[in-house]
């Protein structure tokens, strides 16, 4: 058996944003190569990127978001601009600014030390599930640690189109329960729909949307599920969990890049610590889960609005988009946000 100095399942946003935080002898799995099975609409801030200096990667910049309701269209300015980008070169920049062994191989469990894989047994002290909402690692451990329940659904197809805004649709015609998305990148742009819960009837209705709204034909379609029930247990016996594993793409918006990036690099930070010795793996892990747990009031407040808005009547979707759109409350609002 192998042994390293800690082990990252998963090479997802977080996993591969806490590598770049990591030295010394460190092995990062994922069932995928670097870059490949996309699940992510990529859009996120705009400071995110020049956070982690990757504002070259940005493909197109926007500073006001264009509600679609079921018969109104309201901008909504965004004082901090979002931006689109492409997963594959993101994920290949985050993995170049590492010094990780990579292992493409399907993490099925964790038992201790031993992180147990498709492809043998790997053995570290410090281990972190980063493997998406089923937290395949965490799930070994505690059965019932996805919340089904709490588990939205989307997917999207990148087609030629262009745009100057991004575009957000809360139209039940389109999907109810859910939203609809048209995110410009450049010379294409990213249709998708995602649901508040688990559906099967997606494809249908993205290609309504697509077809029936745009006069457009749906191109390859991907896709997935993440977890956005922010976690009370963000360690697990000797497992430290991070990003979607640990729910913590936002609910309501489903922003989770910027999300995983930063509870990622914070983590990475405290493991590096454990392994030059300044603080043990036990501190490790109750830091960070104070770290997780204090954001679980801003989460509740997104989770508060995700179940609301399918049941407001447009009227009122359409006088709540209407305030947002005043500079001074807008300004406001993206304030308290880039709290969360």
């Amino acid at each position: 058996m192998i042994k390293y100095d800690a082990i990252i399942a998963g090479a997802g946003f977080a996993g591969l944003s806490l590598a770049t935080r990591l030295k010394g002898n460190v092995l990062l799995i994922n069932k995928y190569n670097i870059g490949e099975h996309n699940i992510s609409a990529c859009g996120t801030l705009v400071k995110t990127m020049q956070k982690i200096g990757a504002e070259e990667l940005i493909l197109q910049e926007f500073d006001t978001i264009a509600l679609h309701t079921q018969n109104k269209i309201i901008d909504i300015p965004t004082r901090a601009h979002f931006c689109t980008i492409d997963y594959k070169q993101f994920c290949e920049f985050l993995f170049k600014r590492t010094s990780v062994d990579f292992k493409k191989a399907t993490a099925t469990a964790v038992r201790g030390n031993t992180v147990i894989t498709d492809q043998g047994e790997f053995e570290a002290p410090l281990i972190i599930d980063a493997t998406g909402w089923r937290a395949a690692l965490a799930s070994s451990i505690k059965k019932d640690y996805v919340n089904d329940q709490m588990i939205s659904f989307g997917i999207e197809t990148e087609i030629p189109y262009e745009d100057n805004k991004l575009r957000l649709f809360a139209d039940p015609t389109i999907v109810e329960n859910g939203a609809g998305w048209l995110f410009p990148a450049g010379h294409v742009a990213r249709f998708g729909i995602g649901f508040y819960g688990k559906t099967k009837d997606l494809i249908p209705r993205l290609k309504h949307f697509v077809e029936d709204r745009y006069g457009l034909k749906v191109g390859e379609i991907h896709g997935g599920g993440f977890g956005y029930h922010l976690k009370d247990e963000p360690v697990l016996d000797n497992l430290f969990v991070v990003g979607c594993a640990a729910g913590q793409t936002l609910p309501f918006t489903g922003e989770g890049i910027r999300r995983c990036i930063e509870f990622g690099m914070y983590l990475g930070d405290l493991i590096q610590q454990v392994l030059d010795k300044k603080i043990t793996k036990e501190q490790a892990m109750k830091t960070y889960s104070v770290y997780a747990v204090k954001h679980k009031k801003y989460y509740n407040m997104l989770l508060w609005a995700q179940r609301k808005m399918p049941f407001m009547p447009n009227w009122k979707i359409n006088l709540v988009a209407k305030i947002l759109s005043l500079n001074i409350v807008a300004n406001y609002a993206w304030k308290q946000y880039e709290k969360v």
